[in-house]
């Protein structure tokens, strides 16, 4: 059974998290890219002691990011979404 979620609700879901990521931003070396398969949705690569952490935000929420945030070349690791997870939870460790 799929749910539709209005995209009201999706985008405020998804301001909600690049909150958190603006936060991560402002913790730990950060910088930005481009996907090309998702040129709206800039990917918010942090290097954290635990390893690479990145997420697209959408290019809307980009104000919530440190003025001066850095664009470079994607670095991304290969990381998936579990491991991303499991980085981070090892941050609060």
């Amino acid at each position: 059974m799929s749910i539709l979620v209005p995209a009201e609700q999706l985008d405020a879901a998804y301001r909600e998290r690049a909150h958190l990521v603006a936060h991560l931003a402002r913790a730990y070396e950060a910088h930005w890219a481009i996907d090309e398969a998702e040129p709206e949705w800039p990917v918010i690569c942090i290097h954290t002691p635990a390893g690479q952490l990145c997420w697209h935000v959408n290019r809307a929420d980009m104000g919530l990011f440190p003025p001066g945030l850095e664009e470079r070349p994607s670095d991304w690791d290969g990381h998936t979404t579990e491991e991303k997870y499991a980085r981070l939870a090892q941050l609060g460790a």
